[in-house]
Order: C-alpha cells, then structure tokens, then sequence
C-alpha cells in the first residue's frame, strides 16, 4: 500500500489496484474510512436496505407480538427442526 499517496490535490491510488473492481467504481467517505467498491455492489447494498425498510415498515403495520404468539413461533420452529434429527 505504499503506492498510495496523499497529495494537495487529493488521494492518488494506482489503477493496477482497482482492477479487480470492473470499469466503474463508486467511492464513498465515512468517518476515517474510504470506500471504493463496484458498481455492482453499491447496487445490492441499495436492494439490500430497501428490503430491510419494507421488513420494518411491514413489522411496524403488524404491531409488536404478544407473548401467545411468540411461544406459538418458537414450539413451530423446535417441532420443525426435531424432524430433521
């Protein structure tokens, strides 16, 4: 990593490290971190928070689960997993 420079201009980093990437790369800044990652991966961390927010915004619609229903939930799921045994 000893290619890499900090000039006045800003961060130079050679091409031959970000090959592997693919012909675009989206870079981001967080905190004292830099991110470069492709294309391809900045848009399936996008799908990726779109389905947390439908999870949730679907969770919030249902309400919170009374203690009935989780009991229910969990003896479902031991049952299913003692068949497997």
């Amino acid at each position: 990593m000893d290619e890499i420079r900090i000039t006045k201009g800003g961060l130079n980093i050679p091409g031959r490290l970000l090959r592997g990437f693919g012909p675009t790369v989206a870079v981001h800044r967080g905190g004292d971190a830099l991110i470069i990652e492709a294309s391809r991966r900045l848009e399936a961390r996008k799908r990726f928070a779109q389905q947390v927010r439908a999870i949730r915004r679907a969770a919030k619609e249902l309400g919170p689960l009374t203690a009935g229903e989780i009991a229910i939930e969990v003896a479902e799921v031991r049952r299913q997993r003692a068949r497997r045994r």
